[in-house]
């Protein structure tokens, strides 16, 4: 039995568990990420967070998508595996944590959590490139902040159905010419002065979620590079509000954002390992 608890990040959900003793491989958790994650037959959620040990930070975080890929970040969950680490004990509510897209700093204050998630450089992407997609080129920006996003500018989410949008999300997500390790993709509707709306399809999950800590730091800086909006600049996910500051260096090459929004612990329990629930089967098949 693998003790939990799910919480969310305006809606981005995770099943947070520990593995400080190192008793799961990655194995292990990309198969328990597979099993749980699943909605109806399982505790279902976007992903799994995982606390580990580190030399480096007050703890490790690994982040397992609904597929069982291993992501290097993520915004929302990172907000949620500082409280869960802050309310265990296990780190001060300023801390720092190691993550596959390096140590991040959060700080938590009760449900609101901000994290920093250091400099982005605005290089190693492009501002404005058009993308063909269903016959129609959207305007769009590509950014590396801790995973690949892709943020794609639309005049009215209104006017796409849930099933449009992910479609199109899918199908630029798989477009292996442009992005060779798919990407986030992110649809975006600017709100000058200083807010936005934003739809996400989640790489590693697959579909549209109802919020992306990263995707809205994608979405805020190409809302400030492209539409000229100054910091903060909050973006409105369908569950929920993100906060993004920015701060640019001279010449506009490099950015360093904090993310700060709210999270919720949903629930504590256990997990069951197939085999475990095999037997409280009798040894049926789960």
């Amino acid at each position: 039995m693998i003790p939990f608890s799910k919480m969310h990040g305006n809606g981005n959900d995770f099943i947070v568990i520990c593995n400080t003793d190192e008793t799961m491989s990655t194995q292990d958790l990309s198969e328990l990420a597979v099993q749980a994650c699943q909605r109806k037959t399982s505790v279902g959620a976007d992903g799994i967070l995982v606390v580990e040990s580190s030399t480096r930070a007050h703890f490790r975080m690994r982040l397992f998508n609904a597929d069982g890929s291993e992501g290097e970040m993520c915004g929302n969950g990172a907000r949620c595996i500082a409280r869960f680490a802050f309310e265990n004990g296990m780190a001060p509510a300023k801390m720092t944590f190691e993550t596959l897209a390096g140590v991040m700093a959060a700080e938590v204050r009760d449900d609101r959590v901000s994290l920093e998630l250091g400099e982005i450089s605005l290089r190693d992407g492009w501002f404005g490139d058009r993308l063909m997609v269903r016959g129609v080129a959207f305007p769009s920006v590509f950014l590396w902040v801790g995973v690949p996003h892709c943020v794609v500018f639309v005049d009215d989410l209104d006017g796409y159905s849930r099933a449009d949008l992910r479609d199109m999300g899918r199908e630029i997500r798989n477009d292996r010419v442009r992005f060779p390790e798919g990407t986030n993709v992110t649809f975006l509707v600017p709100e000058p002065p200083s807010s936005a709306r934003a739809v996400t399809y989640e790489r590693g999950v697959e579909d549209l979620t109802e919020s992306c800590g990263t995707g809205c730091v994608a979405c805020a800086i190409a809302c400030a590079v492209t539409h000229g909006m100054e910091s903060p600049i909050s973006v409105r996910n369908p569950g929920g509000v993100n906060d993004v500051e920015l701060a640019f260096s001279a010449g506009n090459e490099r950015c360093r954002a904090t993310l700060t929004g709210r999270t919720a612990l949903v629930a504590r329990g256990v997990l069951l390992r197939r085999d475990e629930e095999r037997q409280r089967n009798g040894g049926a098949g789960a």
